[in-house]
């Protein structure tokens, strides 16, 4: 049986749209018939307890860290102690986010969630350097690199990666994620589903929305995003809007139920982020019966096909048009989600769990 170090730690934390991805790939690895045996990498001194539901019980093993993440980091880089070695000795290491512990005695397999800093230096700010150096050094190390669509495969050849090198494996959504049981549910609102930072286009969605209110053309606006970097700005200005009654921000989800009864209970999903390397957002809206406003020519657009909104994400008066469509166009709207609904049972955790086990195999293969 292959034996993989799976870097569990997004998963522990809950890190947004990362975190599920490590969360639902592990557990749905687990549960492959004759697939790998996990051992989960997870140097959490500190908090990091939120253990995923669903791992089979005799295919993985949970290393808990006992000192902190930047202390095991250096413990890694001891000969002999590599993360291929240390806690369990595996034939390929998972990078699953963008922290690489040293893993030079096996294979290694990273995913690429998208590369946004290399694309537009703003989408990160004064980390942008940093961040662009180590991912590329990892990069070039790993045997293996994944990522979630095509559009992103461009992203990892923009920095200079060999697209033979690379697999695509798409993200699934969880069964748990449906359409509403009761047939007439009231939609009485425009959703977001988004950490708060500059690439996910708040301010234009903002202005767009006010110019549908100043015509009375549209709901109110549910926001549910915690605030990420640079985050102020755009609440400053969400403070001084003159339909400020008109928004409601929630910084988390208490809950899954709460998450999806968001989806479930809105008139559309507004995304139209600037860059994404996937936009699980929009498969989990589209899994629960909900039409969605995405960026022209961006992977949210790739995942939702043909039966997304489209517009131009750096046009507030496109963003405008968008919104009043899907608002105003009932009929569009209802085949819209219908067709989404069905798009959305193409992506599944265990496809892409297969995916990425056969992206193990190939990581050994290249390796030997």
């Amino acid at each position: 049986m292959l034996k993989v170090g799976f870097d569990i730690r997004p998963a522990l934390f809950d890190y947004a749209g990362i975190g599920r991805y490590v969360r639902e790939v592990g557990v749905a690895l687990t549960q492959l018939e004759n697939g790998p045996y996990l051992e989960m990498f997870a140097p959490s001194w500190r908090g990091g307890r939120k253990v995923p539901e669903g791992l089979k019980a005799n295919r993985h093993r949970l290393h808990r860290g006992w000192l902190p993440g930047r202390a095991m980091r250096w413990i890694n880089h001891i000969p002999g102690m590599d993360a291929g070695r240390h806690p369990a000795k595996v034939d390929v290491f998972h990078w699953t986010d963008f922290t690489f512990p040293s893993a030079k005695s096996c294979a290694t397999v990273m995913t690429m969630h998208d590369a946004a800093f290399a694309v537009d230096p703003t989408f990160h700010g004064w980390e942008t350097s940093r961040l662009l150096d180590r991912v590329r050094r990892h990069m070039g190390q790993a045997d293996v690199v994944l990522v979630p669509t095509a559009l992103t495969l461009h992203d990892a050849e923009l920095l200079g990666l060999n697209p033979q090198h690379v697999h695509v494996v798409p993200h699934g959504v969880s069964p748990f994620f449906c359409p509403p049981e009761e047939k007439h549910v009231p939609h009485e609102y425009l959703l977001t589903v988004s950490t708060i930072e500059p690439r996910k286009n708040y301010p234009r969605i903002l202005k767009a929305l006010e110019i549908c209110w100043d015509r009375d053309l549209a709901p109110d606006w549910v926001i549910l995003g915690r605030p990420g970097w640079e985050h102020e700005p755009f609440l400053e200005q969400l403070e001084k809007s003159r339909h400020r009654e008109r928004i409601t921000w929630i910084s988390h989800a208490e809950s899954e139920d709460r998450l999806r009864s968001l989806y479930q209970g809105a008139l559309a999903l507004i995304h139209p982020s600037l860059h994404e390397g996937f936009g699980l957002p929009v498969l989990e809206a589209m899994a629960c019966g909900t039409p969605v406003v995405v960026g022209e020519g961006t992977s949210p657009a790739w995942v939702a096909g043909n039966a997304g909104m489209l517009v131009n994400t750096r046009s507030v008066d496109s963003i405008a048009e968008g919104i009043e469509r899907i608002v105003s166009e009932d009929w569009w709207r209802k085949h819209a989600a219908a067709v989404l609904l069905r798009r959305s049972k193409e992506f599944t955790w265990e496809r892409a769990a297969q995916l990425t086990y056969a992206a193990y195999q190939k990581a050994v293969e290249r390796r030997g």
